[in-house]
C-alpha cells in the first residue's frame, strides 16, 4: 500500500476546546501543544465576564458570557467541518495534549465503527464499576456505558446525529453524551473508553444541578423511540447502589483527593510552560 493511500486513511480531527471566565491560561497552554499538528483544525471557543477578547495559538472564537457548555458545544458542532470532533474542557488537565489527540486520531483511522471515543477521567461520577460492560483484550480499550463529556471525541455519524437537536432548552448542557451514546448503541457504533490515558479533572461546577437537571430532561425528550429505549437500558445498568453513609463519607473524601490532586498537577503544567 502506498504511502499517499495510508495518509488519505488519517481521519482530519477538529479539537474544539471549551474554555470560560479564568480558564484563559489553561485554554492557551492546551493549544500551544495542538497548533500546528497534521491533519487537526484548533478552535477555542471562550467566554469571559467583561465580554473582552482573547487570543492564542489556534482560531478563538468568542461567544456570550451568558453561554454555557450546551450553547458552545452547538457552536462547536455547527462549524466542524472534520471527521472527528474532539471536544477539550478547558479545567481538564493532562501533561502532553498531543499524545491524546494523537491516540484519538488512530483511533479512528482504525475503527470504522467507531462512535464516541474518550480517555479515561481520574474523577468522575462514571466510574469502572458502574460503567464499564467489555474490556477489548489486549487492546488498551473498553466499551462503556457512559463516557463523561470532559474529553470526549464524536464520529461524523454522531456528529450528524447531535446536529438535528435543539440546544436552546439545554445551555448548561447536561444529556448530550446520553443521546450521542444511546444513537451509537442503536446502530451499532462503539462507545470506547482509552485506558492507559488519564486526565485529571477537578470536581468543581459553576453552576446548580438542579436546572442542569431540568434542562437535560427537556432536552433529551428530542430522542427517538429506539433511543428513549436504549436510554432506559444503559440507566438500569450505570445506577448507582445506595451508598449509605460509609459510601457518601468516601465519595466526599475521593473528592477532596482529587481536588488536592488537580491542584498539584496544574501547578506542575505551570512550571513546566514557564520553563520552556
Amino acid at each position: 500500500m502506498s504511502a499517499s493511500s495510508l495518509e488519505s486513511r488519517v481521519p482530519t480531527v477538529e479539537v474544539v476546546v471549551i474554555s470560560w471566565q479564568g480558564m484563559g491560561d489553561s485554554s492557551r497552554r492546551i493549544a500551544a501543544q495542538l497548533d500546528g499538528m497534521p491533519n487537526v483544525s484548533l478552535r477555542i471557543i471562550y467566554s469571559n465576564a467583561a465580554e473582552a477578547p482573547e487570543d492564542g495559538p489556534g482560531l478563538w472564537q468568542q461567544v456570550s458570557n451568558t453561554k454555557y457548555f450546551g450553547l458552545k458545544f452547538a457552536a462547536a458542532l455547527a462549524d466542524c467541518v472534520s471527521d472527528v470532533l474532539l471536544i477539550i474542557q478547558a479545567d481538564a488537565l493532562f501533561a502532553d495534549w498531543s499524545e491524546i489527540v494523537e491516540r484519538c486520531q488512530a483511533r479512528f483511522g482504525q475503527r470504522p465503527l467507531l462512535g464516541l471515543w474518550a480517555p479515561r477521567i481520574d474523577y468522575t461520577p462514571w466510574t469502572p464499576e458502574r460503567v464499564d460492560v467489555r474490556l477489548m483484550d489486549d487492546q488498551g480499550l473498553t466499551a462503556v456505558a457512559q463516557t463523561d463529556g470532559v474529553v470526549l471525541a464524536f464520529s461524523t455519524a454522531a456528529m450528524n446525529r447531535l446536529r438535528e437537536l435543539d440546544y436552546g432548552c439545554n445551555n448548561l448542557g447536561w444529556g448530550i453524551d446520553w443521546i450521542a451514546i444511546c444513537h451509537c448503541y442503536v446502530h451499532g457504533l462503539e462507545v470506547l473508553r482509552e485506558d492507559d490515558q488519564t486526565v485529571i479533572h477537578p470536581p468543581s461546577r459553576g453552576y446548580g444541578w438542579r436546572d442542569a437537571v431540568v434542562q437535560c430532561r427537556n432536552f433529551m425528550r428530542q430522542m427517538n423511540d429506539q433511543e428513549q429505549a436504549m436510554f432506559q437500558v444503559l440507566l438500569r445498568y450505570t445506577a448507582e447502589r445506595h451508598r449509605g453513609v460509609i459510601g457518601k463519607f468516601l465519595t466526599s473524601l475521593a473528592r477532596r483527593r482529587a481536588v488536592r490532586k488537580a491542584a498539584r498537577h496544574e501547578c506542575n503544567l505551570v512550571q513546566a510552560a514557564s520553563s520552556v
